[in-house]
């Protein structure tokens, strides 16, 4: 996982004017679907789904956790297209997920988080250097609509700060 979040921080860089290379890396933590729903929803100010289980979720950055930020994430095995892989961190799927969250582990230490009217603002930059990242290896997004969710989720208004990635 070290070096899969090396070459994902690497591609931040290359791609944004961030810089990554010193950048200390998260804890990341993998879970189940349930698991990662009681974690989101312990400290959201959202309702938890009356199932045990939020489909919708992937995966969390929790930049108070550990000592650099913690990484909450689904289970690679349960990323779409894993059985497709001999190991499914090869999955560019699950990759995308990862980068989403590492994007906002880059956006907190860099600081940027500061210029920001809210927090959520950092999800527009996140869901579409995903996006980038599917196209440049030649994934089929399955996120229907990014365009239209990745600015929903970056509002600083309202709901939006139930972000479900």
């Amino acid at each position: 996982m070290e070096l899969l979040i090396t070459t994902l921080l690497s591609w931040i860089e290359m791609h944004t004017n961030y810089r990554t290379h010193e950048l200390p890396h998260p804890e990341v933590v993998v879970l189940s679907h349930k698991e990662l729903t009681e974690e989101y929803y312990r400290n959201a100010d959202g309702v938890a789904p009356e199932s045990d289980v939020d489909m919708r979720l992937k995966a969390l950055y929790a930049f108070e956790d550990g000592a650099y930020g913690t990484i909450y994430i689904l289970d690679p095995q349960s990323v779409t297209n894993a059985r497709h892989y001999d190991n499914p961190l090869d999955n560019p799927n699950f990759k995308e997920v990862l980068l989403h969250e590492l994007v906002h582990h880059v956006q907190w230490h860099s600081k940027a988080v500061k210029q920001w009217q809210c927090s959520n603002q950092g999800e527009l930059e996140a869901y579409l250097l995903g996006a980038m990242y599917l196209n440049q290896h030649d994934t089929h997004d399955t996120m229907t609509k990014r365009i239209f969710w990745a600015n929903r989720y970056s509002w600083c208004q309202g709901n939006a700060a139930n972000t479900p990635y």
